[in-house]
């Protein structure tokens, strides 16, 4: 059991790992996924103002009913409370179905997690344990494919690695990344491609960088 959890909307639970093997389709809320606008020309482009932008949001009744993609994640031990705020950001947007917030990871309410969320961790749902290789030994086995971001002697590109739904990606401290535990209990580890110098992203960066790949497979596995 989580030693403590929010969902924003208690008659409407994020889906269980089984239940999100059903038939559910993940559709965005309105007529569909931002998309370009089109226009005659170049020289009619325009951006969108803030009012029109508003406009587009959808209602928390359009999230409450929008189901959830099958994609979890785990924020192990990740010290700054910037950059779990910043997670925050990126699952709401990417509408996952929910975060684990292991170890010493932060939760809210802490106003340095609002500051990077802005609001995010109200519609999110979210879960803190203490000890996440339990988590982790109990989502996979209730079929969950566990996934560690982490430059392992077995990793695999990101681009070609094999993905199947529901999958839970785990994320780990900005310093020393996931713990030993974690990746040994891993189906998979994925690195992203670094071609430059530096050998690893922060964090929040990172998370939203899988996050979004994992939401591209997704849509791309739908008919």
């Amino acid at each position: 059991m989580s030693d403590r959890a929010f969902s924003p909307f208690d008659h409407s639970p994020a889906l269980s790992p089984g239940e999100a093997q059903g038939d559910d389709r993940f559709q965005w809320p309105g007529d569909g996924p931002p998309t370009a606008h089109r226009v005659t020309s170049p020289m009619s482009r325009r951006k969108l103002t803030d009012l029109e932008l508003k406009r587009a949001r959808p209602s928390l009744d359009d999230v409450r009913n929008t189901p959830r993609l099958p994609i979890y994640a785990l924020i192990e031990d990740v010290r700054s409370l910037f950059n779990v705020g910043s997670m925050f950001r990126t699952a709401d947007a990417l509408h996952l179905s929910r975060l684990y917030l292991c170890g010493y990871t932060g939760f809210p309410p802490r106003h340095e997690i609002t500051k990077t969320a802005l609001g995010a961790e109200h519609t999110m749902p979210w879960e803190k344990h203490t000890r996440a290789v339990d988590l982790a030994r109990r989502l996979k086995s209730q079929g969950m494919l566990l996934v560690a971001l982490e430059q392992t002697n077995d990793s695999v590109d990101f681009w070609e690695a094999p993905i199947r739904f529901p999958v839970c990606f785990m994320v780990g401290n900005e310093v020393v990344g996931l713990s030993e535990e974690l990746v040994a209990l891993a189906d998979l580890c994925l690195e992203l491609p670094m071609m430059g110098v530096k050998q690893s992203l922060n964090v929040a960066t990172a998370f939203g960088v899988l996050g979004f790949e994992l939401a591209r497979r997704h849509r791309g596995e739908q008919p």
